[in-house]
C-alpha cells in the first residue's frame, strides 16, 4: 500500500506528464473541432469520425508512459532509491503499472470523451478509454526496457505512424490487422491485438526489470 501511494505520488508530481496530458487532450480537442467543420462542410470522412482524432493524439499518451517510466533512470533517477525501499522487484513493477493505470484513466476518459461525444460516437468511449490506457502502458513498458526516453519515443511513432501506415498500404498483408494501433481503427476487431501488446511487453518489461541491474 505504501509503495503504491509512493508511486502515485511519484507520477502525480512530474511536470513532464502533466503537460504531456493537458497537450494531448487539447491537441484532440482542435482535431475534434476541425472534423467536425469538415462535416458540417459536407466532406467525407468514412465511419469512424469519433475515432479518428485519437489516431493522432495517441501519440500523446505513448509519449506519456515513456516518460513515465524513463524518469526513472534519467540521470539522478529514483529507480535505485524505489528499490531500495521495495526491492522486490516483481511486485514493484506491478505496482508501476497498476499506478500509471490510475493516473492515466482520467486522462482517457477526457480525451476520449472530447473525441467520441460531439461526433456521436458515445458507444465508442468505453473502448477508446481502455485502448488509450494500454497505449500508455505499452509506451512505459517499452520505455522499462529501453531506459532512455528519446529513443523509445522514436521506436514507438515509428512503428504506430510509419510501420503500421505502411503495412496497411500494402495490399493482402496479414500482419497489419495484428499490430497494436488496430484498435485505433476498429476497436471490436483489433482489441485483442491491443491487449496482446500490451501484456506481452509488460511481461518482457518485468522480466527485464527482474533480471537487470538497477
Amino acid at each position: 500500500m505504501n509503495s503504491a501511494r509512493a508511486e502515485l505520488r511519484k507520477l502525480l508530481t512530474l511536470p513532464s506528464l502533466r503537460l504531456t496530458a493537458l497537450l494531448t487532450w487539447t491537441a484532440t480537442l482542435l482535431l475534434t473541432f476541425v472534423y467536425a467543420s469538415a462535416e458540417s462542410r459536407g466532406e467525407p470522412l468514412g465511419d469512424d469520425a469519433a475515432l479518428a482524432p485519437l489516431g493522432y493524439t495517441q501519440a500523446g499518451f505513448l509519449v506519456l508512459g515513456v516518460l513515465a517510466a524513463a524518469s526513472e533512470y534519467q540521470e539522478g533517477g529514483q529507480i535505485r532509491t524505489t528499490l531500495l525501499a521495495t526491492p522486490r522487484r516483481l511486485p514493484l513493477q506491478a505496482v508501476k503499472a497498476l499506478a500509471l493505470g490510475a493516473v492515466t484513466l482520467p486522462v482517457a476518459v477526457a480525451t476520449a470523451a472530447t473525441s467520441t461525444l460531439p461526433a456521436g460516437g458515445a458507444t465508442w468511449m468505453p473502448a477508446a478509454t481502455a485502448y488509450l490506457t494500454l497505449t500508455t502502458l505499452l509506451g512505459a513498458a517499452v520505455a522499462s526496457v529501453v531506459r532512455r526516453a528519446v529513443p523509445a519515443v522514436i521506436l514507438l511513432l515509428g512503428l504506430y505512424f510509419i510501420a503500421g501506415p505502411l503495412l496497411r498500404a500494402r495490399p493482402g498483408t496479414i500482419a497489419a490487422a495484428y499490430l497494436p494501433d488496430t484498435a485505433a481503427l476498429n476497436p471490436s476487431r483489433g482489441a485483442a491485438a491491443t491487449i496482446i501488446w500490451t501484456l506481452s511487453a509488460l511481461t518482457l518489461a518485468a522480466l527485464t526489470f527482474h533480471r537487470r541491474d538497477a
